[in-house]
């Protein structure tokens, strides 16, 4: 079984953004490293959940306050010594990612048998898929370049917003098979306060948007949600959250089944297992037990409850009350499966860089979650384990 974490770490093994490092008599019992920036909130701390200040409904949107600066008054101490302490020693932020070129876990065949240079654009394969991205910049040739790697099985069209909520209908949508979403609709916008506070603004979605959305569930669209898609619309349409299974905002508080957190996290670079909790699931097909890589990390409001537990990750947030309110907890739950009204649902948080893309095991999922999804298996449990959203 998967575990939902509550222990609150002082430090905590965080890949190479923290370090397990120990005190003893006063020295370092080994060479600091610099604590995930994230993780330590600016002073002082707002420990009064009473005093806490959210968003609020406005004409055309939700406007946020600036995110909540909070945590564990013990581990934010031990956080701030231990960057200190880094500080001191020299320690300086990992540099930008080198790009290097995407390479395919399973090497596409030309027509001679023998492995192609590179894989065609936009695949060949029967399963029809829509790529739905914008809200949130990516290394755009290196993910595409990583579609193109599961083209024997794939034919993909690339849409961004707003052009895409036209193809998210039942009528826009008849020559597509699967949605893969990598967007965060939405996404909020600064809004400096009268006394210059940091503000967001987020804007609604349109009402056409709600409408083909909801009937393209209810008609059974296989759908996959990869990484930060979980940030879309969360301060404004709460049943989207349901849809894919939780919610994400990384820069304002933000509200998510009726409980207040101070903002949620994401924590770059981190070495972790991915560990398959339901080895027999089509999803997982090849991948064993799980496998290693260095990606993004979330301490984000998922709804365990709600979904069919697939894969957890190794990693915990160094304190989760940075990034939770006393209602929720922080869970390890990595990737899921749920049924949204009659649509198979697939979603990872994994997925941030070219670091997760160009492991195989990772085209290997997202491979086996896009097949899944278009699969009669996949839409006849969808069918018989309907989940009501919309009205």
């Amino acid at each position: 079984m998967f575990s939902v974490k509550r222990v609150l770490p002082i430090l905590s093994l965080v890949g190479v953004a923290a370090s397990a490092i120990a005190v003893t008599s006063g020295s370092w019992a080994q060479a600091p490293t610099l604590p995930p920036a994230v993780a330590i909130s600016r002073e002082p701390l707002e420990l009064d959940v009473s005093k806490w200040v959210g968003c609020k409904k406005v004409p055309g949107g939700s406007l946020c306050a600036p995110a909540i600066q909070t945590g564990t008054p013990e581990i934010q101490a031990q956080l701030r010594a231990q960057q200190v302490a880094a500080q001191a020693a020299g320690v300086k932020p990992l540099p930008p990612n080198p790009l290097v070129p995407m390479t395919c876990g399973v090497p596409m065949k030309g027509a001679d048998g023998q492995n192609l240079v590179r894989p065609p654009q936009g695949g060949r394969g029967p399963i029809r898929v829509l790529f739905i991205s914008k809200g949130h910049e990516f290394e755009r040739e290196h993910l595409l370049g990583m579609l193109d790697c599961l083209g024997d099985d794939i034919t993909y069209a690339h849409a961004e917003h707003p052009a895409a909520d036209i193809l998210m209908t039942p009528e826009g949508s008849k020559n597509f098979d699967v949605f893969v979403f990598y967007d965060l609709g939405g996404p909020g916008v600064l809004q400096l306060g009268p006394k210059g506070e940091r503000n967001r603004f987020y804007p609604d979605p349109s009402p056409e948007l709600k409408r083909g959305f909801a009937a393209l569930l209810k008609q059974g669209k296989g759908m996959v949600f990869l990484h930060h898609a979980s940030a879309a619309w969360t301060h404004v349409w709460p049943e989207y959250a349901e849809v894919v299974g939780g919610a994400c905002d990384w820069y304002s508080p933000v509200t998510v089944r009726g409980i207040l957190d101070p903002h949620h996290g994401y924590y770059p670079r981190t070495a972790q297992r991915q560990t398959a909790v339901d080895k027999n699931h089509p999803v997982v097909a090849g991948l064993g037990d799980g496998f290693d890589l260095t990606d993004e990390a979330y301490g984000c409001a998922w709804f365990p409850e709600s979904v069919t537990p697939i894969m957890t990750t190794s990693f915990t947030p160094p304190d989760p009350r940075v990034n939770f309110g006393p209602g929720h907890q922080y869970s390890n739950l990595s990737t899921w499966v749920k049924a949204s009204e009659n649509s198979p649902v697939f979603y990872t948080q994994m997925g941030h860089d070219n670091n997760a893309w160009r492991v195989p095991a990772y085209q290997q999922l997202v491979r086996n979650a896009i097949k899944w999804a278009a699969s009669p298996e996949a839409h006849a449990w969808a069918k018989a384990n309907r989940t009501r959203i919309f009205k």
